[in-house]
């Protein structure tokens, strides 16, 4: 069968070349800096994550191939369908009940975990409902997919922010003074938990031919792991240290590559740590909604290139000019907001190939 990353695709003739490029980024040797940029070509489709069809696989394959047909790709970025239950997709598979709100277009969980002695199972459940759903969508999509786009990992997440779900934020906020090493050995245990999910992910594409990307838009040969750890913004570098990144690290080591999601102002604190983590490959910043100034971050975009690791950053279009010309292009990835039309996505993202 060969590799699906050496074969051209339906929806991205080119896609060979593109994979190169993206592994010259990973490598922190891009010869331009690359961008994730996408826009919708028509109104009169459903644009949600048609959340009410994920256990009817035909019917939400339909949803989801309308979008990709009709979104007009202008970065570097691969035509891709994501299957998408919202974050932090693993806390559901160990147990936690998860919603939905087709309003917000987003899933969240409650927490189950309310005691640690004893110690709480947080292993993966085969028979979970989500977990069954998640991996029929995957085979479905995997086998319309080969040749054709790429699948886009669901949000499987980082295991302190599978914690938080699973405990809640404040009640994990407070064990970290009154149950540290149990906090600290509940995420060791959801590491394994999702590996088994990233594995037989990465088994269901490989076995339909199909390529993986995730919704950072990168591509890689080999498979990587999105891990987030929004947890962090709730604490200090101290902490972080000691209670976030060693599983952090173990995850990124087990899938081989990772680009590390950080998100908000308090992301500020952890820069250094995350720099100093050899296993993080490149790293993924968004400033937050009310914060939405990229240009503010730009001492973090350059610690972190600094240390030899690519760098995604979103940032409304009118902060491009500027980033090109304070970050380094050879691991420097774009995500531009407030982009409409197709017209305005071919011109900023032509900007951006540039380097100016």
């Amino acid at each position: 069968m060969g590799s699906p990353y050496d074969r051209p695709l339906r929806f991205c003739p080119d896609f060979p070349a593109r994979v190169e490029r993206w592994e010259a980024w990973w490598r922190f040797q891009a010869d331009r800096p690359l961008v994730f940029l996408s826009v919708g070509t028509r109104r009169d489709i459903r644009w949600d994550k048609a959340f009410d069809l994920l256990e009817q696989p035909d019917a939400w394959l339909r949803v989801r191939r309308a979008q990709l047909e009709a979104t007009h790709w202008a970065g570097d970025d691969v035509p891709s369908i994501r299957v998408d239950i919202g974050p932090v997709a693993t806390a559901a598979f160990v147990g936690a009940p998860l919603h939905f709100s087709r309003e917000e277009n987003t899933g969240w969980q409650t927490p189950i975990v309310g005691v640690w002695d004893p110690p709480p199972r947080l292993a993966l459940d085969r028979g979970n409902r989500w977990h069954r759903a998640v991996m029929a969508l995957l085979r479905h999509t995997a086998e319309d997919a080969a040749g054709r786009y790429l699948v886009m990992m669901p949000d499987y997440s980082g295991a302190v922010d599978m914690l938080a779900n699973l405990r809640g934020a404040e009640s994990l906020l407070l064990d970290l003074y009154d149950n540290r090493e149990a906090v600290i050995a509940a995420a060791t245990r959801l590491v394994d938990a999702w590996e088994e999910t990233f594995r037989e992910t990465n088994a269901i594409l490989a076995a339909a031919g199909a390529g993986m990307t995730t919704w950072v838009g990168a591509v890689s040969r080999t498979p990587y792991t999105l891990p987030t750890c929004d947890f962090n913004y709730m604490i200090g570098p101290g902490d972080f240290i000691e209670t976030c990144l060693p599983s952090l690290r173990d995850q990124a080591r087990r899938a081989g590559r990772c680009v590390l999601h950080v998100d908000g102002p308090g992301a500020a604190n952890h820069a250094a740590a995350i720099a100093n983590a050899p296993e993080v490959t490149a790293v993924q910043y968004t400033p937050g909604a009310a914060t939405p100034s990229a240009l503010a971050k730009i001492d973090i975009f350059r610690c972190w290139q600094s240390a030899g690791k690519p760098v995604v950053v979103c940032c409304p279009k009118e902060e491009v000019p500027e980033i090109l010309r304070q970050l380094d292009h050879r691991g420097l990835l774009i995500s531009p907001s407030g982009v409409r039309t197709p017209q305005e996505a071919d011109a900023l993202a032509a900007l951006i190939r540039r380097g100016r």
